[in-house]
């Protein structure tokens, strides 16, 4: 399974608040051990990284980005300035880029995620380029943008080098289709993955081992996750009856976070084959062992509190699970608290993996000018590498959300681990079968209260194969 790689941030974590975070002269270079990370931002500055494409004046052009109703629009976009950092250098690296190419920027969020597909479709159909960018769904009509030939493959677009750092962000490798990119995550849009926040007097309290020392020490793992659970779970009131009153080891919302444990255990719904094409791949011995061990955890153990409530800054839950963009609403908690990523399934896994939530960047394919719009996106995502994710680590989490340094190498394994599903994103809710699938966790083996792995797969593989067959021959057909 390929994994997305981190280094620019890594090397941004460990130098600080950094300006810029290196050349874009040259290809990216991961520091071996040998090398030294600066400790001062003194040799790294906005000079020493130039984007390789040179400004030109493209008499005010307006590249029109259609985004949705989402909570983390104001990551993407930001109307004026306002004082605080993070929503100024989101404007700023509007305004650089608008400067370097002389385009006027348009943001526009008032559609929802459910009319992203329609919209596609009838600019297309009316050929009237009124939408040069466009923002979907995680796993929303993201099939319908391909299968339909709504997308422009943004690989062919010459202005566009998939092999710099900021489009490495993601591994748009893993939603290929036939050769073609149509949909991708670069360093533009922030991601929001999958974390658990942790009680650290409860630790203390019941002299537990340190998880930052565990996840360092390659021993945080599902069983260990259940075994501190189990560890701090009582009837604090007395009742006799275990609700949001008690205390719990862990709680969730039960919805995509527990899903999420599918990829937190190395597994994925579907890969793709030697051919490049999209194939399922749950039906694993290690499969089954996830069903089992959450059956346990989530229907057996009493443990683990699911629903909307319990949280953190209740102090009366050692883990709860929540994502990178989440942690925003912690900055009043009075809750010491840590951050780790989701634990590994055992210790023999690679690395610690997770799902990212945020929302994917496309072309029309109807665009008159492809290469404008590549510079474009060539130059919000150079000025993200330099301005954003730093102010995103230093300010939004550094400061105001992650409490230590620790939390910090926290979130770098959680970026580094995220992880793509073809099968999520392209059919996830366009096709019960496949929904099923990607939905076992909280709708089969919390949902059900039931381990069966065998029966629950053998009735969604037919519908899911197929929906994987019916894309194919669409996506086939318009080439």
């Amino acid at each position: 399974m390929k994994k997305f790689n981190c280094a620019v941030l890594a090397a941004c974590l460990l130098a600080g608040a950094l300006i810029s975070c290196g050349s874009d002269t040259d290809a990216a270079v991961t520091p071996t051990d040998s090398e030294t990370v600066p400790e001062t931002t003194a040799a790294v500055t906005e000079a020493a990284a130039q984007p390789y494409i040179a400004a030109e004046d493209n008499g005010g052009k307006t590249i029109f980005l259609q985004g949705f109703q989402v909570y983390y629009a104001p990551a993407v976009f930001a109307a004026e300035e306002n004082g605080d950092a993070y929503n100024d250098v989101i404007y700023q690296r509007i305004a650089k880029t608008e400067e370097y190419l002389n385009i006027d920027i348009i943001f526009d969020d008032s559609i929802t995620h459910k009319d992203v597909a329609k919209t596609a479709q009838n600019v297309v159909a009316s050929g009237d380029d009124s939408i040069q960018l466009l923002m979907s769904h995680d796993m929303r009509c993201n099939g319908s943008l391909v299968s339909e030939n709504l997308c422009y493959d943004i690989a062919s677009i010459e202005s566009v080098d998939l092999t710099r750092d900021y489009w490495k962000f993601h591994t748009y490798d893993k939603l290929t289709v036939n050769g073609h990119v149509y949909l991708t995550k670069p360093m533009f849009i922030i991601p929001s993955v999958g974390c658990l926040t942790f009680n650290k007097a409860m630790v203390a309290d019941y002299d537990m081992e340190e998880p930052y020392n565990a996840v360092k020490n390659g021993t945080w793992t599902l069983d260990l996750l259940r075994e501190m659970a189990k560890v701090v779970t009582r009837d604090a009131n007395g009742d006799g009856t275990m609700d949001e009153n008690d205390i719990y080891g862990y709680a969730t919302q039960g919805d995509w976070d527990l899903n999420a444990y599918i990829y937190a255990s190395d597994l994925v719904v579907t890969d793709l084959d030697e051919n490049g094409k999209i194939v399922l791949s749950m039906d694993t011995p290690r499969t089954v062992e996830l069903f089992e061990a959450m059956h346990e955890f989530l229907n057996q153990s009493g443990d683990a509190y699911i629903g909307k409530g319990m949280s953190m800054k209740d102090g009366r839950v050692l883990f709860r699970q929540s994502s990178t963009k989440n942690l925003d609403s912690l900055r009043d908690c009075e809750v010491e608290y840590g951050i780790v990523p989701y634990p590994k399934l055992d210790e023999a896994q690679e690395g610690y993996y997770g799902y990212d939530i945020s929302a994917f960047i496309s072309i029309p394919s109807s665009v008159s000018d492809p290469e404008l719009v590549g510079k474009t996106l060539e130059m919000l995502n150079f000025y993200s590498r330099e301005m954003v994710m730093p102010t995103y680590y230093d300010i939004q989490l550094n400061s105001k959300s992650v409490r230590d340094e620790e939390s910090i190498e926290m979130l770098d394994l959680i970026f580094e681990g995220i992880v793509c599903d073809a099968g999520r994103t392209y059919f996830g809710t366009d096709n019960s079968s496949m929904q099923n699938l990607v939905y076992s966790i909280s709708k089969h083996v919390y949902g059900k209260k039931t381990v069966d792995f065998a029966s629950f797969y053998a009735k969604n593989v037919k519908g899911a194969e197929k929906c994987i067959e019916i894309f194919y021959r669409s996506v086939d057909a318009n080439e």
